[in-house]
């Protein structure tokens, strides 16, 4: 018969191969999934949305592509998903809203976008680390308002750092580095107290040109000064501060990355044990 009244099923660390049997979804008393650590592929079955009471949801370290389903991302009892070292790709657009979450891992796959829930109230580590996700790094943070851990380095996000950054006042670990930031490090971020470790490395890029006439906000003939932004082979945007700004033969050059001069202030962070600031334009 079925295993009706499981509430807790670890394999991990197997060498399972072979698809995800949708007839885990039957499994209704389940309350923690643990599948990493094997060889599992194709893609995450829909019917494990039918998993009310599913709490954590462990599929790191397999060969998972696609997408998650959206009835997966829609269990409101769930509170910890590590869907790291996959193959997913796309965009993981259907975590939804809940307000569970704790802790979300997608590190290590091939996500080229990635919507912030508005509800994540409760989320304290947040890991999208080396994936290919070009979008602007200015995206609403404040709803991280648990936020301890956020880890978004190896990816392509541009802009620059918000000021509303200061809101996440439980941050401990801040990783941006090996990204397409542009701007100043704002001195909101020395409001961190609790700040542990901050990554910002690697944000210098090499020179890109665009012809003036398209693919930029404004024209080289009415360009006046100030920053702009141009659009890359993919469509990602990149920006520039006018310090990065050069017009050679009728085009725009930029050479995108942090600018201006290091805050002052890191010495009200005392609990900082790890700052990385290289590789950028920094004074």
């Amino acid at each position: 018969g079925m295993l009706l009244q499981l509430r807790e099923l670890y394999l991990s660390g197997n060498t399972i191969n072979g698809t995800m049997p949708i007839e885990l979804g039957m499994l209704s008393q389940l309350s923690f999934l643990y599948l990493s650590n094997n060889a599992i592929h194709g893609t995450v079955p829909k019917e494990l949305g039918m998993l009310s009471q599913l709490q954590h949801l462990y599929l790191n370290d397999n060969n998972l592509d696609g997408v998650l389903p959206i009835e997966v991302g829609n269990l409101n009892s769930l509170t910890k998903l590590d869907l790291s070292r996959n193959n997913l790709n796309s965009s993981l657009i259907h975590l939804g809203n809940s307000t569970s979450y704790s802790y979300l891992n997608a590190s290590h796959n091939a996500l080229t976008s990635f919507p912030f829930g508005e509800g994540w109230k409760n989320l304290e580590t947040f890991d999208l680390s080396n994936n290919e996700i070009h979008q602007d790094i200015s995206i609403d943070l404040a709803g991280l308002a648990s936020i301890k851990e956020l880890f978004l380095s190896r990816n392509y996000f541009y802009g620059s750092i918000p000021n509303e950054i200061s809101s996440l006042i439980h941050m401990e670990i801040l990783h941006l580095d090996f990204n397409n930031l542009t701007g100043i490090i704002p001195d909101d971020i020395l409001s961190l107290v609790r700040l542990r470790e901050l990554k910002l490395s690697h944000s210098r890029q090499e020179v890109q040109c665009f012809k003036g006439a398209g693919g930029c906000d404004v024209d080289v003939i009415d360009y006046t000064g100030g920053s702009i932004c141009c659009y890359g082979d993919n469509d990602e945007k990149i920006c520039s501060t006018e310090t990065g700004i050069e017009i050679e033969n009728n085009n725009f050059c930029l050479t995108p990355g942090l600018r201006g001069t290091i805050p002052a202030g890191f010495a009200n962070t005392p609990y900082l044990q790890v700052l990385d600031l290289s590789n950028n334009f920094l004074t």
